[in-house]
């Protein structure tokens, strides 16, 4: 009888170690796309504030998350990743009715306005989604301003839809598309990494403004999306100087 109980503590302990592994280093697919300042690749590092605060949030939690294990790959690889590989995390998504089923979703991180990008010189007015049906609308495959375009009533022969958004920029810059739905700050972003004035460009439409998530593979424990949730709770609570943890990521890359 001791022998046995000895055997169902030894065996409680050995999935008590595998649990423990599948949450550290190696098991986890992370992955994320260029949109900064959330996200983004210098000189082959992830960066970031969204990608800053995960990998606190982790550390928080006794995950092993090391920076170079984050990949950076375009947004629609990526996200059928988060779709279809146990264990992968998506970052930053929108939080949207249509996704809301797929994931378990840990935030919001922050905010961002999805728009209509498009040059001042043309001097676009668009009133509602109606209005864009006679323009060329510039989208990320999958992504979420793109979601909203369509949903919005937009034809999809209308959209020059592409997987980086540099793309996108450089055909705004050169005529050949009207509009580009995107976020409005990262998309002025890259610009000026590009060596694009984006004081030449404005937000002629706003689609939505919308709460950034980590988007989980949906069979991700729930405990787990839990205990990070109320990790990342405890993240927001100003400190002794009045300033959180995670305002001081996000005013780090915005100052």
């Amino acid at each position: 009888m001791k022998r046995l109980t000895a055997m169902c503590i030894l065996n409680i302990m050995c999935c008590c170690l595998l649990y423990h592994t599948a949450l550290g280093q190696g098991q986890w697919n992370v992955v994320t796309e260029e949109l900064p300042p959330y996200n983004y690749a210098r000189n082959g590092v992830v960066q970031g504030l969204s990608t800053d605060i995960l990998l606190r949030l982790f550390e928080k939690e006794g995950i092993v998350l090391q920076r170079d294990q984050i990949r950076l790959i375009p947004w629609p690889r990526a996200y059928e990743e988060a779709l279809k590989i146990p264990g992968t995390v998506l970052f930053s998504a929108a939080r949207t009715e249509e996704r809301e089923p797929l994931f378990r979703w840990v935030g919001p991180i922050t905010n961002l306005t999805m728009g209509l990008v498009a040059l001042k010189e043309k001097h676009l007015h668009i009133n509602s989604l109606d209005d864009v049906s006679s323009y060329t609308v510039g989208t990320i495959f999958n992504g979420a301003p793109e979601q909203f375009v369509i949903k919005g009533g937009v034809p999809k022969e209308k959209l020059e839809r592409v997987y980086q958004p540099e793309l996108n920029i450089k055909k705004l810059q050169a005529g050949r598309i009207d509009l580009f739905a995107f976020s409005v700050f990262s998309a002025k972003y890259l610009m000026a990494t590009m060596g694009i004035d984006p004081n030449n460009y404005e937000n002629v439409y706003t689609l939505k403004q919308v709460d950034l998530y980590y988007a989980f593979h949906r069979r991700t424990d729930a405990a787990l999306i839990t205990s990070l949730n109320a990790a990342l709770a405890e993240m927001k609570q100003p400190g002794s100087s009045g300033v959180s943890e995670v305002d001081r990521i996000i005013n780090s890359y915005l100052h």
